[in-house]
């Protein structure tokens, strides 16, 4: 019986180190202790549980996570989806996911309500880390939506898993009329310039959004640094550009306002 145990116990080291090779994880030297537990659950069932903080160590608290098991099909190599599984960071961002039952899973966070686009999320990983070994999805996949891919052993509880987030680049606006009538429930056009504050590149972003209630709309921009932002929306023949502002990495524009000169139609 300590013979199976200590089996087990390399096998689940084993799949982790391998994991992270095939992965893309490196060495890391944070501060933040973590562990791997070797524990064994009941009835085949995993757990992936942990801590969610920022990039400034602070408990990121009601962050939504997912854990979307898959199989692949030997012969095809297709993934096939079953049932989601979420949870949500407590006061202190501990998380617990329990109940996997496949030995495979994407794990990744979950998107923002206030987002007209699916899947688009509030934070971005920067990294996750297991044991001694830290996993960082946007260095080799430089995308909002990075579904992460882990391999576990079935009936195992890897515990103490460490991931650091932080804001997405965000712009919130509030669209209005001349005379402060808020442009509310519409679909606009929107067209988001950005220059690089040391002229090292420009990029530009177009969209067409719903405002709501209250005339606002929120698009996300991934930025690598800090930039200029102009903020340009068509409505009804009527446009407005807003004066250039400042955003860098995970800043947020959230008292943007733009005056379509103009009365409600």
């Amino acid at each position: 019986m300590k013979h199976q145990n200590l089996l087990h116990r390399i096998v689940v080291i084993l799949v982790v180190i391998v994991t992270c090779v095939l992965f893309g994880c490196s060495d890391t030297k944070d501060e933040m202790p973590t562990t791997l537990s070797e524990s064994i659950t009941t009835e085949g069932m995993s757990i992936f549980s942990g801590r969610v903080i920022d990039v400034a160590a602070r408990p990121v608290a009601g962050l939504a996570l997912i854990i979307q098991p898959f199989e692949i099909d030997d012969n095809t190599g297709f993934h096939t989806y079953t049932p989601a599984l979420s949870a949500e960071t407590d006061d202190t961002g501990h998380f617990s996911i329990t109940d996997i039952y496949h030995d495979e899973f994407q794990f990744m966070l979950a998107p923002d309500e206030q987002s007209q686009v699916p899947f688009d999320t509030e934070y971005e990983i920067v990294s996750i880390r297991i044991g001694d070994f830290a996993y960082h999805p946007n260095e080799a996949y430089p995308l909002p939506l990075t579904r992460n891919t882990f391999s576990i052993t079935p009936g195992s509880h890897i515990q103490n898993v460490a991931v650091t987030v932080r804001f997405r680049t965000r712009v919130r606006a509030k669209i209005v009329f001349a005379n402060g009538t808020p442009l509310a429930n519409k679909e606009v056009r929107i067209h988001i310039k950005t220059q690089d504050l040391h002229n090292d590149g420009s990029g530009s972003l177009k969209a067409t959004l719903q405002t709501d209630a209250q005339g606002y709309f929120v698009k996300y921009v991934d930025k690598n640094g800090a930039a200029f932002y102009t903020v340009s929306v068509e409505y009804g023949g009527l446009s407005t550009t807003s004066e250039p502002f400042v955003l860098d990495i995970g800043e947020r524009r959230e008292d943007l306002v733009l005056t379509l000169p103009g009365a409600p139609q």
